[in-house]
């Protein structure tokens, strides 16, 4: 059988189970040992299931559970809340102050949780009633407290990059300091999308009057309420960049300094330890049987030959590699509409991994552009987490047709600093050389 064959009727396979409600895991789970008893029979199954012990046996992996902890430990005990209003004290008259505000806490807070379900329901919480209540446009809301959540994406630490890392085999630690300044870059680009678009259209965020803070009052709240939180986030990748921790030490450490600043700010509580440890735990378990339902498929590719003679096919073609990377990058922007970020990565880098070896493309650099494609497809319908998440924390009156036409803007932007990253890779290779 021809190896185009045997990869469209694996994925065909794939998605068919997904849209009978499968759970991922179990999808990925139930395909591969279908076909590796039809290839191998009994013996098939036994290399699974030593596939899915030797995918889950990676020390890079054990930082996903540090740093989901790390980020609910935030999320739970409501520091947020304090952070937002010291944020408003520097932000003060602005076209789209609280979209801005918004978007300001949400790189804040991408740094010290890596969800962006949880972001944008804590954003959509705390800041949609306010922006609704000054006459703020639908769109304008819901576009900017979706974005601030999807950063969660792309600014370190994410578990996403994490397990990025530990399924293409390149350091992590790499991967998470090549995608600070491209963080940087999309908190810049939304920021000014606000403003411009304000400028234009002053409609869109009606100005209010302010009141006045003393300069010292604002540099005292700021030495409180912020001050500390970017301490965790230095202190974890600054671990990690001067090479002093492993990602999972450094991550142990920053959820660690997570509870004893909620017991410095009195938010400290056995709930709120509970509750952190629980939602972390279901978090890591799912993440955790994706993997190992999908270990199969790279031992299918390789039994079938489909991986090998797919990457020759790619490599012969008479194209440019630059045609071939945003050929992969499509590829994987596309599978966004339909497929959790999850599953994309384990369909598509035993793919294209060797592609990139291949072609001699820098990895991190590769790995880093993989998370913006995969932070798009959490803002393109049908299935974008972030679509959903804004809906369920939206009153009545904010239809799914205004949440669309807010997500279209930066969608178009995270294509935009895709394009920047793509003709200017010291953007994200820059840090990393100097680990």
């Amino acid at each position: 059988m021809e190896w185009y064959i045997v990869l469209l009727l694996i994925f065909v396979g794939l998605i068919a189970l997904m849209f009978t409600g499968l759970p991922i895991a179990f999808s990925f789970l139930g395909l591969s040992s279908i076909v590796m008893f039809l290839l191998m029979g009994e013996f098939g199954i036994r290399q699974l299931v030593l596939g899915m012990y030797d995918s889950l046996n990676s020390f890079p992996f054990t930082a996903i559970p540090f740093f989901m902890i790390l980020g609910e430990v935030f999320y739970q005990s409501g520091i947020v809340t304090k952070t937002l209003d010291t944020l408003s004290l520097f932000v003060r008259r602005i076209p789209g102050r609280l979209s801005v505000i918004t978007l300001l806490a949400g790189g804040v807070f991408a740094a010290l949780s890596g969800s962006v379900v949880a972001n944008v329901a804590m954003f959509g919480a705390l800041m949609l009633p306010e922006m609704m209540r000054r006459g703020y446009n639908k769109s304008l809301i819901s576009g900017s407290i979706m974005a601030s959540g999807a950063l969660a994406m792309v600014i370190p630490p994410s578990a996403i990059a994490v397990l990025l890392g530990g399924i293409a085999q390149i350091s992590v630690g790499k991967i998470l300091i090549g995608s600070i300044l491209p963080g940087v870059c999309l908190v810049v680009f939304y920021i000014g999308y606000v403003v411009i678009s304000c400028l234009r259209k002053p409609s869109l965020a009606p100005t209010y009057e302010i009141n006045k803070v003393s300069t010292k009052e604002m540099f005292k709240a700021a030495a409180v309420d912020i001050l500390p939180l970017l301490f965790i986030f230095v202190l974890v990748m600054g671990l990690i960049f001067f090479g002093v921790a492993t990602p999972t030490e450094a991550a142990a450490l920053g959820a660690l300094g997570a509870f004893v600043l909620t017991i410095f700010y009195r938010r400290f509580s056995l709930k709120l330890v509970y509750n952190s440890l629980m939602s972390s735990l279901k978090v890591t378990a799912m993440i955790l049987m994706i993997i190992a339902g999908s270990a199969g498929f790279s031992q299918i590719l390789a039994l079938t030959g489909a991986s090998r003679e797919a990457v020759a096919a790619i490599l012969a073609l008479p194209v440019s590699p630059m045609v071939i990377l945003w050929l992969m990058l499509g590829v994987t922007i596309l599978l966004g509409f339909f497929m959790e970020q999850t599953a994309i990565m384990m369909i598509t880098l035993p793919l294209f991994m060797p592609i990139v070896n291949a072609l001699g493309f820098d990895q991190v650099w590769f790995a880093v552009l993989i998370l913006i494609c995969l932070q798009i497809g959490q803002l393109t319908p049908p299935v974008g987490l972030a679509l959903f998440t804004m809906k369920g924390v939206s009153p009545p009156e904010v239809t799914m047709g205004d949440i669309y036409r807010g997500a279209i803007p930066y969608v178009i932007l995270d294509i935009v600093v895709l394009a920047l990253l793509v003709l200017v890779p010291p953007i994200i290779t820059f840090l990393p050389n100097f680990i």
